[in-house]
Formats: C-alpha cells, sequence, structure tokens
C-alpha cells in the first residue's frame, strides 16, 4: 500500500497489489487495485507496534486469514504482464515452491525484486513477533534479481549480503537508515548516501523501507544504474519524511 502511494504519482504506472485481505481492510482501500477483487473473509493481517521504555515490540493479529494468494490464472496473468514483481512477504509463509511457481510466469526483463522482512520473523504463544532465521534462503534468492534488506533484519546484515550475492550471483541492497544504503554486487560495493533529517524536523518516518524499494526499483528499471537508482531512492524517502503517512507528496519534478 505504501509502494502504491508512491507509484500513484510517478509517471507511467499502473500497480496491482496480490494479498488477501477482509472486509475491514475495505475502509483503507481508497484507489488501490487489489486481487483477489472480494475480501476473503472479515479481518485482516494486522501488527501492533508497542513501546515501552523506549524499546519496540511488534505483535500481529489475525495471522491465520493471511495464507498466500493462490498462484491461479489471474494470478499468472497479472505477473507476467508487470515490468517490476515484488515478492514481499508479512509472515514466513510464502514458500520456495510458491514463489517459483508464481516468478515462473514473468517476461524475461522483468524485474524481480524480494522484500523478505517476512521470513525473519517468527512468534511467540502471544503473537509477539521473534527474530526468525530465513530457512529458505538459498531456494528463494536465486529466484530473484535485487534482494533489499534492513541493516536491522540481522545481527550482521552486510556479511549475510555479501554471501548472498557471491552464492546466488545476485544484487543486494541493505539500507542503512540516516546513513543511507549500500549496493552490494558480485564486482563491486556501492556507497548510496543521503542528505540525513534532524529527527525534530522528521513528520512520520513509517514505511520509508517500502518508499526507498518502491523508488529503487522504479528508477533501476528506468536505468539500470545502481548509483542513480539510490539516488533517486533516497531523494524520495527524504522526501516523504516531512509528512504523514496517510497524506504523502511526492515532487517528481525535484527528483
Amino acid at each position: 500500500m505504501f509502494m502504491n502511494k508512491i507509484y500513484k504519482q510517478l509517471p507511467d504506472n499502473q500497480v496491482t497489489i496480490v494479498a488477501p485481505y477482509g472486509t475491514d481492510f475495505l475502509e483503507h482501500k481508497r484507489d488501490a487495485k487489489l486481487y483477489p477483487e472480494h475480501p476473503v473473509g472479515d479481518t485482516t493481517l494486522q501488527y501492533e507496534n508497542i513501546t515501552q521504555a523506549g524499546v519496540r515490540l511488534q505483535k500481529a493479529h489475525n495471522r491465520v486469514v493471511a495464507k498466500p494468494v493462490p498462484a491461479d490464472n489471474k494470478t499468472k496473468e497479472i505477473v507476467a504482464s508487470s515490468d517490476i514483481v515484488f515478492v514481499a512477504p508479512l509472515l514466513p509463509n510464502f514458500s520456495p515452491e510458491y514463489v517459483k511457481n508464481v516468478l515462473s510466469h514473468t517476461k524475461p526483463e522483468t524485474l524481480k525484486v524480494l522484500l523478505p522482512q517476512g521470513y525473519y520473523r517468527d512468534f511467540n504463544n502471544e503473537d509477539n513477533v521473534q527474530p526468525r532465521t530465513f530457512g529458505e534462503a538459498n531456494e528463494i534468492l536465486p529466484l530473484v534479481d535485487i534482494v533489499i534488506v534492513s541493516e536491522q533484519d540481522h545481527s550482521d546484515m552486510i556479511s549475510l549480503a555479501r554471501e548472498w550475492v557471491g552464492k546466488y550471483k545476485i544484487t543486494a541492497i541493505i539500507t542503512l537508515g540516516e546513513m543511507g544504503a549500500v549496493a552490494v554486487t558480485t564486482e563491486k560495493e556501492i556507497q548510496l548516501p543521503t542528505r540525513a533529517v534532524p529527527e525534530h524536523e522528521i513528520v512520520d518516518s513509517v514505511g520509508s523501507g517500502d518508499i526507498f524499494s518502491a523508488g529503487f526499483s522504479y528508477r533501476y528499471q528506468q536505468t539500470h544504474d545502481l548509483k542513480e537508482a539510490g539516488r533517486f531512492a533516497n531523494d524520495l524517502a527524504r522526501q516523504c519524511l516531512f509528512y504523514t503517512s496517510n497524506d504523502i507528496k511526492v515532487d517528481y519534478q525535484a527528483l
């Protein structure tokens, strides 16, 4: 949904979100194009952020309803017509077989991007989020072109990303918060710096990682230039810090 907000304000885009949702989500749908076209039940997966003594905890609600959308003919048609496909599970329930089946219908020139945050989430008996190992990496990473992760996803994310790049010949992008990001390829590492915004000037940083991922993939698909894509994505994410998440405005000309 954050990506949809961004892409609606960038030229020449049509977006379809393939995800399960319930009737409780319809009030948030706005102009988003969703598949399935109708709710799959009454409730939608929700994450609740709880901050105590400066420590943020996350709790997941309605996990049982968040099953991957079946790879039916419509799903395959959507994927086959797309120039960029994001695989972005919010739970660790996209099996390697499912991802392989869906991505097998992409065009040769389609940019396939993995946002693996959901694979790093486990849950205790009270539905609190706990760290998880991305055990499916060996089977899923060879299926994509780019993986975009946060330095917070793993205790040594850059070293892990270097290992992935060496094994699977993909490109890894690691976001570093106010330090920008770094791109790791089989040939080199490219720093993607940003201009930090003073904390007291930030209106809302929710969704910044998704905004960066949307901008990076959009610009990289146009230019195939990692440094330019990083510049574009960092500037885009920076713009959005000055708006609430419901009222994001993109100044494309400034980008």
